[in-house]
């Protein structure tokens, strides 16, 4: 009896041909690209087990190393359910982290030196204690805050703290440095300046380096390229190493990869570059597309067979994604049964969307594995507020409850606590710069010598003020008595627009690159969760119950059908249904992601692209893509994601034509259905040209001679203004 037959009698596993050829190729470089549900840690395991029982590797000569603690967790699992028995070899399942932290402390105690590892969980307690006089505590966090504060001379908020602490490891994962720092789009004011002091305190630090979770990974990268006795030792350690989601690895760690290989180069790459969506992490689909290149003689093999998902989902995943132009050609097929279409519903408002996502799921099977995917993790706060009050259980799977701790959610409790006692100068003090009455420092200074039984802006109006502040004082005045007694939404419409809180934001969004959509967000977000309470102090306490809700969500995990989830975090995760939500332009993809592309730098967009394509391939037979037309009063566009699907899912009849006699030149006029990214156009008067951006309003054209253009569809589709480029005939 072979392996495999030996196998699937042993653990119930069959293999396909492709799988089985994966196995059995041991010498030489392999990349192996494993389309979604088609099995790859499995496959991987048995190539293990192969090694073991057929070719007599010794289990130390094996590294299996994956992107995260839970996939190394759960292929290890894997394998002692399979080959529990059959050896008592234990193979090194392992984290790229993993490894080269025990790299680093072997070279570090070869070289004596100390070390100190300043990263790791932080309580709310260090947080808010922070640091007072010149001894910063060695925490990463604070050491930042420090830095920014000396290079900007203000305090630092959270938002700039995450996304200051996302450009420090995008650049060392990318390997940039020099110049190339200045050039990575980040938001956060002379952030490489804070790069480079961040680097040289810890390596200046009395007598011990200090080390980030990245460092690990950059030091691991220079020792094993500068000392030679390590890199020999490990390269005659693991004659056979195996990588399982390659695409979400960063550069550097694709080096420390390639380093440990040769000479042997017995290397089994395990990923999807369609999956690659952890760009602002560090990983680069080009490692991929470049495997060939980088290693001679390299065999690539494609597992194209969906094992999860119907072929109605299927089929549109395969076909969606095909709109990326830099990935691998490959054709996803399954030949699981068929079943429902892809649906597209396209509602009203946001707040329809959160209702017939609610009742939807009220409405399913006990036994259904359900999903709410979404692309920010505030999304999820409305959404678990009407859950809850409709007395559905969720697991959420990225506890993430720092919009309850946001200075903007803060800022609305603040003006909600002034209605209530406007003698509260010290609540006065973190709210005068954000409503229209012009309160200076030197008067809030003057409220507090003042005795405090007695209306804050009655004080004011009691000394010499300039005439333009004592119309806005006496005005803000009134407004904050009637907060006091509105219903929570009408309170924060009121503070929001004739306090002029939305313009106090938006002219520090201008001041410090704040991101407004952002924050405007939150904003909204506050008001729908009002939406329906009495009062101020029913909404402060909805708040609280929100939070508690979402930090004790992962004790449902067991007990709950449905997960709440990131699009970024569902990746490996499998549901009977799923509903993508949030798909509007502007979030699905970003703006940052369109911006980009106007600006003809594509990379961003097709990574939003395969994000969506994760999104879609989690499903296992019911598909929902939710889109809605105003979020707020705000108008909305459709993602442009969504009107990719559609034109797969809902083909325009072959006969169709545009309105009037169907002559063979109406025939070639284009219609709304016809456009898509990268078709080639005639325009009547610009001449030939490619689309290069389209989101159902406006279409972006490359032309040859005329050069970029937008144009509004609607006015070029009802005036007969494009023609598709094949069929337009010379004269």
């Amino acid at each position: 009896m072979d392996f495999f037959e030996r196998m699937e009698e042993k653990t119930g596993v069959c293999l396909n041909d492709v799988q089985k050829q994966a196995v059995v190729h041991t010498e030489g470089p392999l990349l192996l690209l494993a389309s979604p549900g088609s099995g790859k840690t499995t496959t991987l395991n048995m190539k293990i087990g192969y090694l073991l029982l057929e070719k007599k590797v010794r289990a130390d000569q094996i590294m299996a190393v994956t992107f995260s603690k839970a996939s190394a967790q759960d292929m290890s699992d894997r394998f002692d359910s399979f080959f529990s028995g059959l050896t008592e070899d234990k193979v090194y399942f392992s984290t790229i982290h993993s490894f080269a932290f025990k790299v680093v402390r072997e070279w570090l105690r070869k070289n004596r030196q100390d070390f100190l590892i300043i990263e790791g969980n932080i309580s709310e307690e260090e947080l808010k204690k922070g640091f007072n006089g010149p001894d910063i505590p060695l925490h990463k966090h604070f050491i930042l805050k420090k830095l920014f504060e000396d290079t900007n001379g203000a305090q630092i908020s959270d938002d700039d703290m995450d996304e200051l602490m996302t450009y420090i490891s995008y650049v060392k994962n990318r390997m940039i440095s020099g110049k190339g720092l200045e050039k990575v789009q980040v938001n956060v004011k002379n952030a490489a300046s804070i790069f480079h002091s961040y680097e040289q305190f810890k390596n200046h630090h009395e007598d011990r380096i200090l080390l980030d979770f990245d460092d690990m990974l950059t030091y691991c990268y220079h020792i094993l390229l500068e000392d030679e006795e390590i890199l020999s030792k490990y390269q005659r350690q693991f004659e056979y190493i195996l990588t399982d989601e390659s695409q979400d690895n960063s550069v550097v760690q694709h080096k420390i990869v390639e380093l440990l290989a040769k000479p042997h180069n017995n290397l089994c790459v395990v990923a999807d570059d369609d999956q690659s969506i952890f760009m602002w992490r560090g990983s680069d689909v080009k490692n991929l597309l470049q495997f060939e290149k980088t290693f001679a003689n390299a065999t690539v093999m494609t597992m194209s067979q969906n094992y999860r998902s119907s072929q109605e989902i299927v089929n549109t995943s395969n076909q969606f994604i095909k709109r990326n132009q830099n990935r691998y050609p490959k054709e996803m097929f399954t030949e699981n049964p068929s079943a429902n279409a892809v649906q597209i519903k396209s509602m009203r408002s946001y707040e329809d969307q959160l209702k017939y996502v609610t009742e939807e799921i009220k409405r399913s099977g006990w036994d259904e594995e359900i999903a709410v995917l979404y692309r920010n993790n505030s999304s999820a706060v409305p959404l678990v507020d009407k859950l809850d009050k409709a007395g559905i259980p969720f697991y959420m799977k990225d506890i993430d409850a720092k919009f309850f701790k946001h200075w903007i959610v803060e800022d609305m409790l603040n003006f909600m606590r002034f209605s209530y006692n406007d003698r509260r100068v010290d609540i006065l003090e973190r709210i005068h710069t954000k409503f229209n009455a012009y309160i200076s420092k030197q008067q809030i200074a003057f409220l507090k010598k003042k005795p405090t039984h007695t209306s804050v802006f009655d004080t004011l109006l009691d000394s010499e003020l300039p005439s333009y502040q004592q119309k806005y004082i006496t005005k803000a005045k009134q407004q904050f008595k009637n907060i006091n007694q509105m219903e929570p939404t009408k309170a924060i419409r009121t503070i929001r627009e004739k306090l002029g809180y939305d313009r106090a934001i938006t002219n520090m969004c201008e001041k410090y690159g704040f991101n407004a959509e952002h924050l405007f967000g939150i904003l909204d977000t506050l008001e729908e969760i009002a939406e329906g309470l009495g009062s101020l102090k029913g909404f402060a306490d909805r708040l609280k119950e929100l939070e508690k809700l979402i930090q004790t969500s992962k004790y449902n995990k067991s007990k709950s059908k449905l997960t709440l989830t990131t699009f970024h975090s569902a990746k490996g995760l499998e549901f009977d249904r799923v509903y993508m939500t949030d798909l509007v332009d502007g979030v699905v993809p970003s703006k940052d992601d369109m911006d980009r592309y106007r600006n003809k730098e594509y990379g961003p967009m097709e990574e939003a692209t395969r994000l969506f394509y994760v999104g879609m391939t989690r499903a296992r037979n019911h598909l929902e893509l939710l889109s809605y037309n105003y979020k707020g009063n705000e108008r909305v566009t459709e993602s442009i994601f969504v009107q990719n699907v559609r034109k797969i899912v809902q083909p325009k009849s072959a006969n169709a034509s545009v309105k009037g006699t169907p002559h063979s030149s109406d025939a070639s006029l284009m219609q709304m259905d016809d456009m898509d990214i990268g078709e080639e156009v005639v325009h009547k008067k610009f001449g030939i040209g490619a689309i290069k951006v389209f989101n159902g309003e406006l279409i972006g054209i490359e032309f040859e001679e005329a050069g970029y253009k937008e144009l509004n569809v609607g006015i070029c589709v009802e005036n007969g203004l494009l023609w598709k480029s094949d069929k337009v005939t010379e004269g």
